[in-house]
Protein backbone atom coordinates (compact mmCIF):
# COMPACT_ATOMS: atom_id res chain seq x y z
CA UNK A 1 0.00 0.00 0.00
CA UNK A 2 1.03 3.58 -1.25
CA UNK A 3 1.31 7.02 0.70
CA UNK A 4 -0.08 8.00 -2.71
CA UNK A 5 -3.53 5.90 -2.53
CA UNK A 6 -3.86 7.25 0.77
CA UNK A 7 -3.25 11.01 1.50
CA UNK A 8 -1.57 11.73 5.32
CA UNK A 9 -4.79 13.85 6.14
CA UNK A 10 -7.25 10.17 5.80
CA UNK A 11 -4.61 7.89 7.66
CA UNK A 12 -4.96 9.99 10.22
CA UNK A 13 -8.74 9.82 9.69
CA UNK A 14 -8.44 6.09 9.25
CA UNK A 15 -6.34 5.64 12.68
CA UNK A 16 -8.47 7.96 14.77
CA UNK A 17 -11.95 6.05 13.29
CA UNK A 18 -10.25 2.49 14.19
CA UNK A 19 -9.43 3.52 17.33
CA UNK A 20 -13.02 4.52 17.98
CA UNK A 21 -14.26 0.64 17.36
CA UNK A 22 -11.59 -1.25 18.31
CA UNK A 23 -13.59 -2.87 20.51
CA UNK A 24 -15.68 -4.77 17.67
CA UNK A 25 -12.93 -4.81 14.72
CA UNK A 26 -12.46 -7.98 13.73
CA UNK A 27 -8.78 -9.42 11.99
CA UNK A 28 -10.32 -9.94 9.20
CA UNK A 29 -12.29 -6.50 8.31
CA UNK A 30 -9.71 -4.36 9.72
CA UNK A 31 -7.97 -3.00 6.81
CA UNK A 32 -7.09 0.73 5.77
CA UNK A 33 -9.21 0.27 2.74
CA UNK A 34 -12.27 -1.16 4.78
CA UNK A 35 -11.93 1.77 7.11
CA UNK A 36 -11.18 4.58 4.16
CA UNK A 37 -14.92 3.35 2.68
CA UNK A 38 -16.70 4.25 5.52
CA UNK A 39 -15.04 7.80 5.50
CA UNK A 40 -15.59 8.07 1.72
CA UNK A 41 -19.29 7.25 2.06
CA UNK A 42 -20.33 9.27 5.04
CA UNK A 43 -17.82 12.26 3.76
CA UNK A 44 -20.09 15.10 5.24
CA UNK A 45 -20.58 12.88 8.59
CA UNK A 46 -18.46 13.43 12.00
CA UNK A 47 -16.15 11.02 12.83
CA UNK A 48 -18.49 10.22 16.24
CA UNK A 49 -21.27 9.41 13.88
CA UNK A 50 -19.27 6.92 11.34
CA UNK A 51 -17.78 5.11 14.33
CA UNK A 52 -21.53 4.80 15.32
CA UNK A 53 -22.88 3.44 12.05
CA UNK A 54 -19.37 1.23 11.42
CA UNK A 55 -20.03 -0.05 15.00
CA UNK A 56 -23.57 -1.21 13.98
CA UNK A 57 -22.18 -2.87 10.74
CA UNK A 58 -19.40 -4.75 12.65
CA UNK A 59 -21.92 -6.23 15.44
CA UNK A 60 -23.63 -7.51 12.44
CA UNK A 61 -20.81 -9.13 10.98
CA UNK A 62 -20.30 -10.82 14.67
CA UNK A 63 -23.95 -12.21 14.71
CA UNK A 64 -24.53 -15.70 14.43
CA UNK A 65 -24.58 -15.02 10.43
CA UNK A 66 -21.19 -14.85 10.99
CA UNK A 67 -20.27 -12.75 7.92
CA UNK A 68 -16.12 -12.92 8.19
CA UNK A 69 -16.83 -16.54 7.25
CA UNK A 70 -19.03 -16.03 4.19
CA UNK A 71 -16.69 -15.42 1.60
CA UNK A 72 -15.47 -19.20 2.30
CA UNK A 73 -19.48 -20.65 2.05
CA UNK A 74 -20.46 -22.62 -1.08
CA UNK A 75 -23.51 -21.26 -2.66
CA UNK A 76 -25.19 -24.95 -1.85
CA UNK A 77 -28.44 -22.76 -0.35
CA UNK A 78 -31.59 -24.06 -2.19
CA UNK A 79 -32.06 -19.90 -3.40
CA UNK A 80 -28.53 -20.48 -4.90
CA UNK A 81 -29.97 -22.61 -7.49
CA UNK A 82 -32.17 -20.37 -9.13
CA UNK A 83 -30.35 -17.10 -8.24
CA UNK A 84 -26.84 -17.58 -10.41
CA UNK A 85 -23.00 -16.33 -9.08
CA UNK A 86 -22.44 -13.61 -10.81
CA UNK A 87 -18.74 -12.98 -10.32
CA UNK A 88 -16.84 -13.07 -14.06
CA UNK A 89 -12.96 -11.83 -13.49
CA UNK A 90 -11.65 -8.52 -13.81
CA UNK A 91 -12.99 -5.35 -15.69
CA UNK A 92 -9.55 -4.35 -17.35
CA UNK A 93 -11.27 -1.33 -18.45
CA UNK A 94 -11.77 0.07 -15.15
CA UNK A 95 -8.71 0.11 -13.11
CA UNK A 96 -9.32 -2.49 -9.81
CA UNK A 97 -12.94 -3.26 -10.50
CA UNK A 98 -14.16 -6.62 -10.28
CA UNK A 99 -17.17 -7.56 -12.51
CA UNK A 100 -20.12 -8.99 -11.25
CA UNK A 101 -23.31 -9.76 -13.26
CA UNK A 102 -26.37 -10.02 -12.45
CA UNK A 103 -29.22 -12.04 -14.55
CA UNK A 104 -31.89 -9.57 -13.74
CA UNK A 105 -34.15 -9.90 -16.51
CA UNK A 106 -34.04 -14.20 -16.08
CA UNK A 107 -34.37 -14.37 -12.28
CA UNK A 108 -37.37 -15.37 -10.96
CA UNK A 109 -37.53 -13.01 -8.25
CA UNK A 110 -41.17 -13.18 -7.82
CA UNK A 111 -40.93 -16.79 -7.61
CA UNK A 112 -38.21 -15.90 -4.98
CA UNK A 113 -40.55 -13.90 -2.80
CA UNK A 114 -43.38 -16.60 -2.68
CA UNK A 115 -41.31 -19.42 -1.77
CA UNK A 116 -38.83 -17.78 0.46
CA UNK A 117 -39.20 -15.34 3.36
CA UNK A 118 -36.81 -11.95 3.46
CA UNK A 119 -34.49 -13.32 5.65
CA UNK A 120 -33.76 -16.48 3.61
CA UNK A 121 -33.56 -14.23 0.81
CA UNK A 122 -30.73 -12.08 2.37
CA UNK A 123 -29.14 -14.82 4.15
CA UNK A 124 -28.40 -16.19 0.36
CA UNK A 125 -27.66 -13.10 -0.74
CA UNK A 126 -25.23 -11.98 2.05
CA UNK A 127 -22.75 -15.19 0.76
CA UNK A 128 -22.64 -12.98 -2.64
CA UNK A 129 -21.98 -9.86 -0.96
CA UNK A 130 -19.21 -10.89 1.02
CA UNK A 131 -17.66 -13.52 -1.32
CA UNK A 132 -18.28 -9.47 -3.28
CA UNK A 133 -16.06 -8.03 -0.49
CA UNK A 134 -13.59 -10.37 -0.26
CA UNK A 135 -12.49 -10.30 -4.19
CA UNK A 136 -12.07 -6.61 -3.57
CA UNK A 137 -9.91 -6.95 -0.18
CA UNK A 138 -7.89 -9.88 -2.04
CA UNK A 139 -6.97 -7.32 -5.25
CA UNK A 140 -6.16 -4.45 -2.66
CA UNK A 141 -4.27 -6.68 -0.93
CA UNK A 142 -2.40 -7.76 -4.14
CA UNK A 143 -2.08 -3.99 -6.17
CA UNK A 144 -1.88 -1.66 -2.56
CA UNK A 145 -4.85 0.51 -4.35
CA UNK A 146 -8.77 0.53 -3.47
CA UNK A 147 -10.86 -1.94 -5.29
CA UNK A 148 -13.99 -1.67 -6.33
CA UNK A 149 -17.28 -3.89 -7.78
CA UNK A 150 -18.78 -3.57 -10.82
CA UNK A 151 -22.57 -4.67 -10.64
CA UNK A 152 -23.77 -5.19 -14.15
CA UNK A 153 -27.59 -5.61 -14.27
CA UNK A 154 -28.76 -7.43 -17.51
CA UNK A 155 -32.31 -6.79 -17.98
CA UNK A 156 -32.88 -8.51 -21.17
CA UNK A 157 -36.49 -10.43 -21.00
CA UNK A 158 -37.81 -8.27 -18.41
CA UNK A 159 -41.54 -8.12 -18.87
CA UNK A 160 -43.64 -5.11 -17.30
CA UNK A 161 -46.38 -6.25 -14.88
CA UNK A 162 -47.51 -5.29 -11.46
CA UNK A 163 -45.42 -7.84 -9.94
CA UNK A 164 -42.27 -5.92 -11.31
CA UNK A 165 -42.97 -2.53 -9.85
CA UNK A 166 -43.41 -4.13 -6.53
CA UNK A 167 -40.44 -5.69 -6.42
CA UNK A 168 -38.70 -2.73 -7.56
CA UNK A 169 -40.45 -0.50 -4.73
CA UNK A 170 -40.11 -3.47 -2.49
CA UNK A 171 -37.78 -6.45 -2.09
CA UNK A 172 -35.45 -4.84 -4.04
CA UNK A 173 -35.24 -1.36 -2.98
CA UNK A 174 -34.73 -2.90 0.77
CA UNK A 175 -31.25 -4.87 -0.57
CA UNK A 176 -30.49 -1.64 -2.29
CA UNK A 177 -31.35 0.41 1.26
CA UNK A 178 -29.30 -2.36 2.77
CA UNK A 179 -25.91 -2.72 0.50
CA UNK A 180 -25.96 1.33 1.03
CA UNK A 181 -26.43 1.09 4.70
CA UNK A 182 -23.42 -1.99 5.02
CA UNK A 183 -21.35 -2.28 2.01
CA UNK A 184 -20.25 1.28 1.67
CA UNK A 185 -18.50 2.33 -1.27
CA UNK A 186 -17.70 -1.04 -2.73
CA UNK A 187 -20.04 -0.54 -5.72
CA UNK A 188 -18.05 1.35 -8.24
CA UNK A 189 -21.11 1.34 -10.68
CA UNK A 190 -23.96 -0.15 -10.99
CA UNK A 191 -24.94 -0.54 -15.33
CA UNK A 192 -28.57 -1.87 -16.01
CA UNK A 193 -28.21 -3.34 -19.59
CA UNK A 194 -30.68 -3.74 -22.78
CA UNK A 195 -32.66 -1.47 -20.51
CA UNK A 196 -36.24 -1.46 -22.73
CA UNK A 197 -37.68 1.97 -22.78
CA UNK A 198 -40.80 0.47 -20.12
CA UNK A 199 -37.74 0.24 -17.63
CA UNK A 200 -36.20 3.18 -18.26
CA UNK A 201 -39.61 5.11 -17.69
CA UNK A 202 -40.01 3.18 -14.00
CA UNK A 203 -36.36 3.88 -13.65
CA UNK A 204 -37.50 7.74 -13.07
CA UNK A 205 -40.35 6.95 -10.92
CA UNK A 206 -37.97 4.52 -8.57
CA UNK A 207 -35.06 6.65 -8.69
CA UNK A 208 -36.38 9.34 -5.59
CA UNK A 209 -36.77 5.97 -3.62
CA UNK A 210 -32.99 5.12 -3.52
CA UNK A 211 -30.34 5.87 -1.61
CA UNK A 212 -28.38 9.15 -2.85
CA UNK A 213 -24.70 7.61 -3.62
CA UNK A 214 -26.86 4.31 -5.29
CA UNK A 215 -28.45 7.22 -7.46
CA UNK A 216 -24.77 8.56 -8.12
CA UNK A 217 -24.27 5.57 -8.97
CA UNK A 218 -26.25 4.05 -11.80
CA UNK A 219 -25.19 4.09 -15.32
CA UNK A 220 -28.53 3.08 -17.25
CA UNK A 221 -27.64 1.39 -21.08
CA UNK A 222 -30.48 1.26 -23.28
CA UNK A 223 -31.33 -1.59 -25.87
CA UNK A 224 -29.93 0.43 -28.79
CA UNK A 225 -26.26 -0.91 -28.95
CA UNK A 226 -25.62 -1.82 -25.38
CA UNK A 227 -23.20 -4.60 -26.39
CA UNK A 228 -20.71 -2.37 -27.44
CA UNK A 229 -21.83 0.35 -24.69
CA UNK A 230 -20.45 -2.12 -22.28
CA UNK A 231 -17.01 -2.62 -23.18
CA UNK A 232 -17.02 1.34 -21.70
CA UNK A 233 -16.87 -0.44 -18.86
CA UNK A 234 -15.70 -4.14 -19.17
CA UNK A 235 -13.46 -6.12 -21.32
CA UNK A 236 -14.54 -8.75 -23.09
CA UNK A 237 -13.08 -11.72 -21.23
CA UNK A 238 -15.53 -10.85 -17.98
CA UNK A 239 -18.67 -10.14 -19.87
CA UNK A 240 -20.66 -13.48 -20.35
CA UNK A 241 -21.04 -15.90 -23.76
CA UNK A 242 -24.98 -16.05 -23.30
CA UNK A 243 -24.74 -11.77 -24.83
CA UNK A 244 -23.14 -13.47 -27.93
CA UNK A 245 -24.41 -12.70 -31.68
CA UNK A 246 -23.03 -12.44 -35.21
CA UNK A 247 -21.16 -9.35 -34.12
CA UNK A 248 -20.14 -9.63 -30.80
CA UNK A 249 -17.80 -12.32 -29.04
CA UNK A 250 -17.75 -12.77 -25.33
CA UNK A 251 -15.81 -15.50 -22.85
CA UNK A 252 -17.42 -15.54 -19.16
CA UNK A 253 -19.34 -18.37 -18.73
CA UNK A 254 -22.28 -17.71 -16.53
CA UNK A 255 -24.93 -20.14 -15.96
CA UNK A 256 -29.11 -19.05 -16.30
CA UNK A 257 -30.89 -19.11 -13.25
CA UNK A 258 -34.06 -21.77 -12.99
CA UNK A 259 -37.65 -20.72 -12.13
CA UNK A 260 -39.28 -21.45 -9.10
CA UNK A 261 -41.72 -23.79 -9.16
CA UNK A 262 -45.58 -22.55 -8.27
CA UNK A 263 -46.31 -25.79 -6.68
CA UNK A 264 -43.41 -24.76 -4.41
CA UNK A 265 -45.13 -21.03 -3.30
CA UNK A 266 -46.00 -20.31 0.16
CA UNK A 267 -49.61 -19.83 -1.08
CA UNK A 268 -49.82 -23.48 -2.28
CA UNK A 269 -49.16 -24.72 1.37
CA UNK A 270 -51.43 -25.36 3.98
CA UNK A 271 -49.92 -23.74 7.04
CA UNK A 272 -51.21 -23.89 10.73
CA UNK A 273 -50.35 -21.02 13.08
CA UNK A 274 -48.80 -22.14 16.17
CA UNK A 275 -51.43 -22.19 19.33
CA UNK A 276 -48.51 -20.45 21.29
CA UNK A 277 -48.52 -17.43 18.88
CA UNK A 278 -48.71 -14.06 20.52
CA UNK A 279 -50.19 -10.97 17.96
CA UNK A 280 -48.36 -7.94 18.19
CA UNK A 281 -49.81 -4.54 17.43
CA UNK A 282 -47.42 -1.81 16.10
CA UNK A 283 -48.58 1.64 15.69
CA UNK A 284 -47.51 3.77 12.88
CA UNK A 285 -43.56 5.72 13.54
CA UNK A 286 -43.04 3.34 16.61
CA UNK A 287 -41.01 0.02 17.62
CA UNK A 288 -41.74 -2.93 19.97
CA UNK A 289 -39.16 -4.97 21.36
CA UNK A 290 -40.38 -8.40 23.28
CA UNK A 291 -37.93 -9.82 25.61
CA UNK A 292 -36.77 -13.26 26.54
CA UNK A 293 -34.25 -13.75 28.99
CA UNK A 294 -32.41 -17.10 29.41
CA UNK A 295 -30.75 -18.67 33.21
CA UNK A 296 -46.47 -3.39 5.31
CA UNK A 297 -43.20 -3.26 5.57
CA UNK A 298 -41.32 -3.45 8.38
CA UNK A 299 -38.09 -3.83 10.71
CA UNK A 300 -36.77 -6.71 12.39
CA UNK A 301 -33.83 -7.97 14.09
CA UNK A 302 -33.25 -9.76 17.25
CA UNK A 303 -30.27 -8.55 19.58
CA UNK A 304 -28.52 -8.94 22.76
CA UNK A 305 -28.10 -7.24 25.60
CA UNK A 306 -26.44 -7.93 29.83
CA UNK A 307 -29.39 -5.46 30.81
CA UNK A 308 -33.12 -5.66 30.59
CA UNK A 309 -32.96 -1.88 29.18
CA UNK A 310 -31.31 -1.10 25.96
CA UNK A 311 -30.82 2.39 25.60
CA UNK A 312 -29.59 2.33 21.89
CA UNK A 313 -30.44 -0.81 19.75
CA UNK A 314 -28.51 0.51 17.04
CA UNK A 315 -25.14 -0.20 19.46
CA UNK A 316 -26.25 -3.99 21.17
CA UNK A 317 -25.00 -6.89 20.43
CA UNK A 318 -26.65 -8.45 17.03
CA UNK A 319 -27.86 -12.09 17.33
CA UNK A 320 -29.50 -11.57 13.66
CA UNK A 321 -29.52 -8.52 11.31
CA UNK A 322 -30.92 -5.50 12.25
CA UNK A 323 -33.43 -4.63 8.58
CA UNK A 324 -34.06 -1.36 9.06
CA UNK A 325 -37.28 -2.44 6.54
CA UNK A 326 -38.45 -5.38 5.13
CA UNK A 327 -41.19 -5.65 2.50
CA UNK A 328 -44.21 -7.70 4.20
CA UNK A 329 -44.12 -11.31 2.22
CA UNK A 330 -46.64 -14.28 2.35
CA UNK A 331 -43.78 -16.32 3.74
CA UNK A 332 -43.27 -16.04 6.94
CA UNK A 333 -39.42 -15.56 8.99
CA UNK A 334 -38.68 -19.25 10.32
CA UNK A 335 -35.61 -19.24 11.93
CA UNK A 336 -33.59 -20.66 14.93
CA UNK A 337 -30.49 -18.82 16.78
CA UNK A 338 -28.28 -21.41 19.31
CA UNK A 339 -28.28 -19.14 22.54
CA UNK A 340 -24.93 -19.73 24.42
CA UNK A 341 -25.07 -17.31 27.08
CA UNK A 342 -27.26 -15.64 30.10
CA UNK A 343 -28.63 -12.65 28.74
CA UNK A 344 -31.37 -10.84 27.81
CA UNK A 345 -32.68 -11.31 24.15
CA UNK A 346 -34.67 -8.78 22.37
CA UNK A 347 -36.74 -9.07 19.04
CA UNK A 348 -36.94 -5.86 17.70
CA UNK A 349 -40.24 -5.47 15.47
CA UNK A 350 -40.48 -1.68 13.79
CA UNK A 351 -43.06 0.29 11.97
CA UNK A 352 -41.03 3.39 12.09
CA UNK A 353 -40.99 3.58 8.16
CA UNK A 354 -45.17 4.12 8.22
CA UNK A 355 -47.33 7.78 8.44
CA UNK A 356 -50.42 6.24 9.23
CA UNK A 357 -51.14 2.93 9.23
CA UNK A 358 -50.38 -0.10 11.93
CA UNK A 359 -48.75 -3.28 11.63
CA UNK A 360 -49.68 -6.27 12.98
CA UNK A 361 -47.60 -9.31 13.52
CA UNK A 362 -48.10 -12.80 14.58
CA UNK A 363 -45.19 -14.08 16.82
CA UNK A 364 -44.45 -17.42 18.13
CA UNK A 365 -41.64 -18.42 20.16
CA UNK A 366 -40.31 -21.92 21.39
CA UNK A 367 -37.32 -22.67 23.39
CA UNK A 368 -35.62 -26.24 22.44
CA UNK A 369 -32.93 -27.55 25.60
CA UNK A 370 -30.03 -29.83 24.53
CA UNK A 371 -26.95 -30.45 26.36
CA UNK A 372 -24.63 -27.80 24.84
CA UNK A 373 -26.83 -24.85 24.14
CA UNK A 374 -30.17 -23.57 23.75
CA UNK A 375 -31.96 -22.77 20.72
CA UNK A 376 -34.44 -19.94 20.34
Amino acid sequence: MTKKEISDEDRGKINKLRELVKADLTSYYDTDFNILRWLQGHSSTSLEDIAKKLTHHLKLRKSTWQLDELHKAERNQKIHHHWKYGITGESKVLENCIVNVEQCGKTDYSGMMESFSISDVMKARMVDLEQMLNQVMKKEEETGKQAWILYVMDVSGLEFNKKLYELVTGSMRALAEFMAEHYVEMIKFFVPVCVPNFACKLYVLVRPLLPEKTKDKVRLIAESNWRDTILEYADVDSLPSIWNDENHQFFSKLELPVPYPIDGYYSAKKEVIPENAERINVVAGKVHVSKIFRDRNYGFGCFTSEKEDVQDYYLADQVTPMFPWMPITLVPLNDSIAVKKNAYYHLWVSNQRAWWFPLTVTLSISVEENEAEEAV
